[in-house]
């Protein structure tokens, strides 16, 4: 069965002491802290789904070669995560597949029980995608909790996403996302700040489509820049901030276009109704909620860069940095060879904020190829902004950090001499921008606000971790540093690598023929194991049906 996709620098030369990464254990943050990918215009990210994503990682578990092994049977799969632009994990995911004849759903499950995080993933396909239908007919969920105390079993990502053909022969694809806001920025406590995103789409067979994205950010320790801005109106005495009936601390809906081409898209803001807005630098002035803000970009093609808080900053006995300011004056440095005119960067070093912030300067950059324009910020925009848009002759432009700090580097710090290691946890790409009167965009025109489904469309199903035995799928180099803990192995089904008579599949231990089952995943064997509770998330009081989401806002 077929699964397509739905749209797809310098080191110093100072002499460094800092261990080696296969020194430290595999439950250290240096080697645990898993990378992620992110989408520069998020709204579109959201609102196209991560879908092929997930799909990426179903298709390269080798399901075909492992379905309808039994009731409560699976088989463990090491996938090479970052490949399908997916956080990175050292552990197997555990894997069932059904599909008892090719004119049944295929019908699959994937866990991964751990001490930090809980994910469980559901995928029913009915129909698989298609150049005319590039969203198939399917029911995907994606969701994991905490694994932490005192947080366990805490929500920290949920996402159900469904498509179907209309009876007008339109394709529905329709969504909800439930980000916390750690996933973002992990200085913030779980639960402090939640991002709620809906999406609905109808895509024409053959053709292109138009969509809607409804996102509410929730606070509950901030107060609204749109109520300090005065518009008390939304925020009554008494009113609440929770998720998902209390006021958000910002709303907006995004609407959008498209052909196989590119996206055009228009973000109004629910508090102020006003909606995209940049600085025209050819006229020093903002515009915005006139013909020819709107934005657009490509499809295909792409630039990345890490932003500035996306880092992780370790010590040498491999645990994230304590140190944090915001305050540029207070921040550490250290030296760092990169040649530059910019005026950002004019003393050569980078600056640590805290185990997630590296500051490098800011540049002015084209949001078409990451090109630069001068040596310094953007025009009308001030030191630290990096979300005005810019637009110069046409085109537009945004500031990005001036560079990235590559994966791997060792920095000595000036103030204290120790060593902190370097790690990207956080990359964005950025779709390239069309230039303003580009002919494909102005092809598309942008519709009105759809209704966008609500929190009550999470789906929650029940994913029962399955039994399973030896790894079957390894996907990953026996050498990478990073994802040591599988050394590359894998075995055959069938076969009886410790000779007891069990076959790989249902051995856990496959090296040692005492041992077979560890129901709880822990890894040790359940006749040594004083605790075989097998971990089982509760969504009861999270799912809040109870409520109705916040809807006092403009579109």
């Amino acid at each position: 069965m077929r699964i397509c996709l739905f749209i797809s620098l310098l080191f110093t030369n100072y002499l460094f002491l800092f261990p080696a990464l296969s020194s430290f254990s595999e439950a250290s943050p240096i080697k645990r802290n898993g990378k992620l990918f992110y989408i520069h215009q998020y709204q579109l990210d959201v609102g196209f789904g991560r879908v092929n994503d997930y799909l990426c990682l179903f298709k390269n578990t080798e399901y075909k070669n492992f379905s309808n092994l039994g009731d409560g049977i699976g088989y463990e799969a090491i996938l090479d995560n970052n490949a399908c632009q997916n956080g990175e994990v050292n552990l197997p995911w555990l894997v069932v597949s059904k599909q008892p004849t090719s004119s049944d759903n295929l019908v699959m499950e994937m866990s991964m029980p751990n001490n930090i995080a809980d994910p469980r993933i559901k995928l029913i396909l009915e129909e698989e995608t298609s150049a005319a239908n590039p969203y198939g007919v399917l029911t995907l969920d994606y969701n994991y909790v905490s694994m932490l105390a005192p947080t366990l079993n805490t929500p920290i990502y949920n996402a159900t996403y469904e498509s179907s053909v209309l009876d007008n022969n339109q394709v529905q694809f329709k969504a909800t996302v439930y980000i916390d806001g750690i996933i973002l920025d992990n200085l913030i406590p779980l639960g402090q700040q939640v991002y709620f995103y809906g999406t609905k789409i109808l895509h024409n067979e053959n053709s292109g489509g138009t969509g809607t994205v409804t996102e509410l950010i929730f606070n509950t320790n901030e107060i609204s820049p749109f109520l300090a801005a005065g518009l008390v109106q939304y925020f009554p005495n008494g009113y609440t901030k929770n998720y998902p009936d209390g006021n958000p601390y910002s709303i907006s809906t995004t609407n959008f276009a498209y052909n196989e081409n590119v996206v055009k898209y228009e973000i109004t803001y629910g508090y102020t109704g006003q909606k995209n807005s940049f600085y025209n630098a050819d006229t020093s002035s903002f515009e915005s909620s006139s013909s020819g803000t709107e934005l657009c970009v490509s499809r295909t093609g792409s630039w990345e860069y890490v932003p500035s808080k996306k880092y992780g900053v370790y010590d040498t006995n491999g645990n994230r940095i304590t140190f944090s300011t915001t305050d540029p004056a207070q921040a550490q440095t250290a030296d760092y060879d990169f040649t530059t005119s910019n005026v950002t960067y004019s003393d050569g070093k980078v600056r640590i904020f805290n185990g997630s912030w590296v500051g490098t300067g800011l540049q002015c950059k084209k949001l078409s190829d990451g090109s630069f324009y001068g040596d310094n910020i953007c025009p009308g925009t001030n030191l630290g902004d990096v979300f005005t848009i810019v637009r110069i002759n046409g085109h537009n432009y945004q500031n990005f950090p001036l560079f990235d700090v590559p994966e791997g580097t060792v920095l000595n710090i000036d103030q204290t001499g120790q060593e902190y290691y370097v790690r990207q946890l956080g990359v964005s790409k950025v779709y390239p921008a069309r230039p303003q009167g580009d002919a494909d965009c102005n092809s598309l025109t942008i519709q009105a606000s759809m209704d966008t489904p609500d929190h009550t469309f999470f789906n929650y199903p029940v994913v029962v971790t399955p039994r399973t035995g030896a790894i079957l799928v390894n996907k990953l180099n026996a050498t990478t540093d990073l994802f040591s803990q599988s050394r590359g192995a894998y075995y055959s089904k069938d076969g009886d690598e410790d000779r007891d008579g069990i076959p790989n599949y249902l051995d856990a231990f496959p090296l040692d023929p005492l041992k077979n089952l560890d129901v709880d995943h822990d890894l040790i064997e359940d006749t040594e194991d004083n605790d075989t509770t097998v971990f089982q998330p509760d969504w009861t009081n999270y799912k809040h049906l109870e409520k109705a989401i916040y809807s006092n806002y403009l579109k």
